[in-house]
């Protein structure tokens, strides 16, 4: 039977170095658009880590607020993820960008020994527990990956891509109790047993923005037949 429910979307800021990298979280809209599949957005309620200065790749002092930050993505749609409610929802999906890593997580300062934020794990674990799908990308199998082996799941098939670019990312998830699968940047590695999706998006940092996009297609499309979806546009 299809599913009706939206996905939850859930992104982490607006911006590759401080929260979700546009170009992906733009391409998962629109994949899922293509696709007939409906979303909700969400974005955590709190200050980012760091604000950075994306023309001069470096650290500013200002402060800014993750979900307002994340709603200039979602045109203003987009709901605190402390109102995230997973009987709500058939899946829930994380774009990439550092800040699955800064704001989502604390991987960027703890490395290997990173934990969820509070409201990331009140968000996701429901999810897992409920057997729903969880779509990551690029950097966000970190969330994925914690999140597992928070809720006891060892040998997970997960993908940051090329283990060579993802190299610190993909040996953390190895100490998590998980297997990182090499994956094609226009591929998605999908676990069916734990309705896990990963596809590895900028992880390869010459990607061209056209490959990106067809990674963001091969997820949302493994999520559609997760799903039982059918699409409505080619």
């Amino acid at each position: 039977m299809e599913n009706t429910l939206p996905v939850a979307l859930v992104l982490s800021g607006c911006g590759v170095y401080d929260g979700s990298e546009v170009s992906e979280a733009v391409g998962v809209i629109v994949a899922l658009s293509q696709a007939g599949i409906p979303y909700t957005c969400y974005a955590p309620d709190r200050p980012q880590l760091h604000v950075i200065n994306h023309a001069k790749a470096s650290e500013t002092d200002e402060t800014r607020n993750i979900l307002d930050e994340a709603a200039r993505i979602a045109r203003g749609n987009i709901l605190p993820l402390a109102e995230l409610d997973v009987s709500r929802h058939s899946a829930i999906v994380f774009p990439g960008g550092f800040g699955a890593a800064k704001n989502l997580t604390n991987f960027a300062r703890a490395g290997s020994q990173a934990e969820l934020a509070d409201d990331v794990r009140a968000a996701v674990l429901p999810f897992i527990q409920a057997h729903k799908p969880v779509v990551a990308l690029c950097a966000a199998p970190l969330v994925l990956g914690l999140a597992a082996r928070e809720a006891g799941i060892t040998g997970a098939r997960i993908t940051f891509g090329n283990p060579s670019e993802g190299k610190a990312m993909a040996e953390a998830l190895v100490s998590w109790g998980q297997q990182h699968v090499e994956t094609a940047v226009d591929a998605a590695c999908v676990d069916e047993h734990h309705r896990f999706i990963t596809a590895p998006a900028y992880m390869y940092g010459q990607a061209t923005p056209a490959e990106v996009f067809a990674s963001c297609q091969a997820a949302i499309r493994a999520l559609g037949t997760m799903l039982g979806h059918t699409a409505t546009a080619a």
